[in-house]
């Protein structure tokens, strides 16, 4: 079920929601305990695109354009296209897009270059307008977030001297993507210090993604869980 709408209230942790159509919410039984119940919440800014996102934007279509040989202008509408395609989202013009739909075109353009190695001139890190995605982005594809050589995948809660790596439940714990020689350097600076002198940060996977980065098995969650 889908439904588009506006938050007209906030108290504590409620908020009141008026959708844009009442039929919509046909079928939705309050009080009861099933999926029914729950809903996620995608907040769309509809503020102007600002000039760092246009920057960073045509930064990304610019390494795409000299990896395969095109000029960016060219180039431009055929990633846009791609992008509405993939996301189903509408066409937009740069001239007037919002903050959040280019916020969507900047990560996927990323993920675009991690899926097939296209290397960027600066840093993802300077590149991504949502840090969490890329984050997670890298991890996905193995890249190192800060220099995006082949990485290994750092756990910034330790999981301490003597525990099996291949036995320990990695659910909920806060992990990066790091080459070897940043791996390194974390592990001999210590986390904060390397975080702020990188301005990285950890984040969670999901279950999905754990299984997939070969860190644990679904087999395993079970034994744990049981």
């Amino acid at each position: 079920m889908h439904f588009s709408g506006r938050i007209v209230g906030i108290q504590n942790n409620q908020a009141l929601i008026e959708v844009d159509d009442v039929q919509a919410l046909t079928g939705v039984h309050l009080g009861e305990v099933d999926e029914q119940s729950l809903v996620d919440v995608n907040l769309i800014d509809k503020r102007a695109l600002s000039p760092q996102q246009r920057r960073k934007a045509y930064a990304m279509i610019r390494d795409i354009a000299y990896f395969v040989g095109d000029s960016p202008e060219r180039l431009k509408d055929d990633l846009k296209m791609m992008f509405c395609s993939a996301m189903g989202e509408t066409w937009f013009s740069f001239a007037n897009a919002d903050m959040t739909t280019v916020r969507l075109f900047i990560s996927f353009l990323i993920e675009l270059c991690l899926e097939f190695q296209i290397p960027l001139r600066d840093s993802g890190l300077k590149r991504t307008d949502d840090l969490e995605v890329y984050l997670l982005q890298s991890m996905r594809h193995r890249s190192c977030v800060i220099c995006g050589k082949h990485a290994d995948i750092h756990h910034i809660d330790a999981i301490g001297i003597g525990n099996d790596i291949t036995t320990t439940d990695h659910r909920g714990r806060k992990m990066t993507a790091l080459c070897r020689i940043h791996h390194q350097l974390a592990r001999s600076m210590g986390w904060q210090t390397f975080s702020e002198l990188f301005h990285v940060v950890g984040v969670v996977p999901s279950d999905e993604m754990i299984k997939s980065l070969g860190l644990m098995t679904q087999k395993r969650m079970n034994e744990i869980d049981e």
